[in-house]
């Protein structure tokens, strides 16, 4: 209708021929139809911004406050909304029959339609998700992706039903019987890129990412994402090519959260010598006590220890009262000697805990975070603080434990022999004695 306005507007001109008249109709009719779906667009984003980010929103419904603006929503409902009124408008701007571009913008305005309402859908998936997929005892996550899944691939159909003027049905039957052909052909490339989508749709990997993958010898840094592979660049500067298809279907490692949290974790154990575990006496206290990390500590169980043992402890045995440890001892002095330090992440979980005892002995496990995740300054870290723990575990009369070597066994091999040397020149020494010590009496005799 508006499109035959401006034809009679410009045929009252009659300086165009009716050809490029009733182009420049059609064109002008299009272009206003444009700009006024991409006003009412913005009109109805702008009231549902408004509504949705009111005070009311905000302090009643402040869960699905943040769904909705985390799936950007009101954008997707706005576009919906358009599409509505670009059905409506499309007879006012659009001739029906007989114009030039009549099927071009009917493809075009159908295909707007169909991405506008799908957009909507995929919004309503996505709050639904942050809602209810992230719930622990119900992981719903995989079935909203799957519903998108779906709904992207009817949109396609749509899309191209639209494209070719044929029913979806028409779409679907040539796509199934080439569909075979397909997967026997292109299958790497049909896998790869199927796990691409996934990677990129999931935030699994991304280029300049550390990967620690074991099943492909890969421990390093992704260089390139292609269709088919992931190329990782090895530290020790060797390149892995990875299918992309098995970072979907296998286990690999991602170390970028690490690197984003600013804090790598230690998690390694001293194996303590069993046979030097015991109860601590005076001595022991009395020389422990006086350790700056650790005198706090002390007093506080000796004390405690010392009032248990007033009222309830038998001097008798000393398995009826308490003592303390010098393993447990231990266990705190290492725990306040990580807290003291300025290269330890005290916002996380720092601790000393025993493991289950081996036959290596009893493991004493250090378990905490360093506070930078460069690997050279993290290895120089770790080093410095199980440095100290070895060389002060003698002062609590503890010892790692260790397998004996060719130097122990040789050592004490020779100290065996030198032993038995020493016992046979002490034997021979005292039958010499006796034997003289006997010719004296008979010659005094």
């Amino acid at each position: 209708m508006l499109a035959q306005l401006i034809n009679g507007w410009l045929t009252s001109w009659g300086v165009l021929s009716d050809k490029l008249r009733a182009f420049s109709a059609e064109a002008s009719g299009a272009l206003l139809f444009v700009l006024a779906v991409y006003a009412s667009a913005k009109i109805v984003k702008g009231v549902l911004h408004l509504f949705f980010g009111s005070s009311v929103m905000t302090k009643r419904f402040p869960r699905l406050h943040g769904a909705l603006k985390a799936a950007r929503f009101p954008g997707a409902a706005g576009y919906a909304a358009a599409a509505v009124i670009a059905i409506q408008l499309y007879p006012l701007f659009i001739p029906l029959q007989g114009a030039m571009m009549e099927t071009f913008l009917t493809r075009v305005t159908g295909i707007f339609v169909v991405l506008c309402f799908t957009g909507m859908l995929a919004s309503v998936v996505n709050v639904l998700d942050w809602l209810y997929g992230r719930n622990p005892n119900v992981p719903l996550r995989g079935v909203f992706q799957a519903i998108k899944m779906v709904l992207y691939l009817l949109a396609g159909l749509i899309v191209i039903s639209i494209l070719i003027s044929k029913k979806p049905m028409y779409v679907i039957t040539g796509l199934s019987a080439a569909a075979a052909v397909f997967m026997l052909i292109f299958k790497d490339p049909i896998l790869g890129f199927a796990a691409g989508i996934q990677l990129a749709s999931n935030h699994l990997l991304k280029i300049g990412d550390w990967i620690t993958m074991e099943s492909h010898g890969a421990d390093g840094t992704v260089v390139d994402i292609t269709l088919t592979t992931v190329r990782v660049q090895n530290f020790d500067n060797t390149i892995v090519n990875v299918p992309a298809y098995d970072l979907i279907s296998r286990p690999f490692q991602n170390w970028s959260g690490m690197i984003q949290s600013g804090a790598r974790r230690i998690k390694r154990a001293i194996n303590v010598d069993v046979e030097t575990i015991k109860f601590m006496d005076e001595n022991l206290l009395k020389r422990l006590s006086k350790i700056r990390l650790i005198e706090d500590y002390l007093a506080e169980k000796i004390q405690e220890v010392r009032a248990f043992n007033a009222e309830h402890g038998n001097k008798e045995n000393i398995l009826n009262s308490r003592h303390l440890t010098n393993v447990g001892t231990f266990r705190a002095y290492a725990l306040a000697y990580l807290n003291s330090l300025s290269t330890i992440d005290h916002t996380s979980t720092c601790m000393v805990r025993q493991l289950a005892p081996t036959t290596s002995g009893l493991p004493l496990e250090i378990y905490c975070f360093t506070s930078t995740t460069d690997w050279v300054k993290y290895e120089g870290i770790q080093s410095d603080v199980f440095d100290h723990l070895y060389s002060v575990m003698p002062e609590f009369d503890l010892f790692p434990f260790q397998q004996p070597a060719g130097r122990n066994v040789s050592q004490a091999a020779r100290q065996l022999v030198r032993g038995e040397k020493e016992a046979a020149e002490l034997s021979v020494q005292a039958e010499t004695a006796l034997a003289a010590s006997g010719a004296e009496q008979n010659k005094r005799a």
